[in-house]
């Protein structure tokens, strides 16, 4: 990896980008897998995540889990622990913030990504991300980004 891509990745504090062109995985097996924006007929949006081996279990799990839990005791459940303080304490130690942020920033990405590249109704969205209605996403949306679904759309 050449400089300037080291320091544009150490840079990136959510480690999600976007309109990204080419993804190389290379797997600890030497095996690789490229994706490429081309081959979606689309663009590509890729979320970094870094943690120590130690973490895997937990972060796959949490990554496994998250869409489908409801609750947050839900997802602790879903994850192996009984406690949610614990599985706080544990989640704050490996995701730098808790639970609902996350998920929260989470769901605010997936909305602008949809946003800005696809034509998905509101409708279709708010079902996909889990709103219980488009106002809700709505409401939602001119919270955590300061402009309304349309807005966002027309910012492309």
């Amino acid at each position: 990896m050449n400089s300037d891509m080291e320091s544009y990745i150490e840079t990136s504090d959510s480690g999600l980008y976007e309109n990204v062109r080419e993804c190389i995985l290379l797997f600890e097996n030497g095996t690789q897998k490229i994706i490429c924006s081309d081959e979606m007929k689309g663009s590509l949006t890729v979320n970094v995540l870094k943690h120590l081996s130690a973490e895997t279990s937990f972060v796959e799990a949490v990554l496994k889990h998250y869409k489908s839990a409801r609750t947050l005791d839900e997802l602790a459940k879903k994850c192996g622990y009984n406690c949610t303080k614990t599985f706080t304490r544990h989640f704050k130690n490996y995701f730098n913030s808790t639970p609902k942020q996350w998920v929260l920033e989470i769901r605010k990405n997936e909305l602008i990504s949809y946003l800005k590249n696809t034509k998905y109704p509101l409708k279709h969205i708010s079902e996909d991300l889990g709103f219980s209605n488009v106002s809700h996403l709505s409401d939602f949306c001119l919270k955590k980004t300061g402009m309304r679904p349309d807005e966002i759309r027309s910012r492309k």
